[in-house]
């Protein structure tokens, strides 16, 4: 099921942007997305260690901004 769900965001020009462990991590990011007028979705899945982790998604199109808004860093 999970690689029909990436392809399905891939056609629909949208990208990972980030996990998350908590929901509370979660709503920040999204709080500052919603202020900013940028398109998300959020959807869990599971984990590499086997819990659930909370996916976020923007447009492909949206990705510089969200990231400029968020002070998102590569690692």
């Amino acid at each position: 099921m999970e690689p029909l769900i990436k392809f399905w965001l891939f056609l629909c020009h949208w990208i990972e942007f980030d996990t998350f462990e908590s929901e509370e991590d979660l709503d920040g990011t999204v709080e500052t997305l919603t202020r900013a007028g940028l398109p998300y979705k959020t959807r869990t899945r599971p984990g590499k260690a086997g819990g659930e982790e909370l996916v976020l998604y923007v447009k492909n199109a949206d990705r510089d901004y969200a990231r400029y808004c968020t002070g998102w860093r590569p690692f």
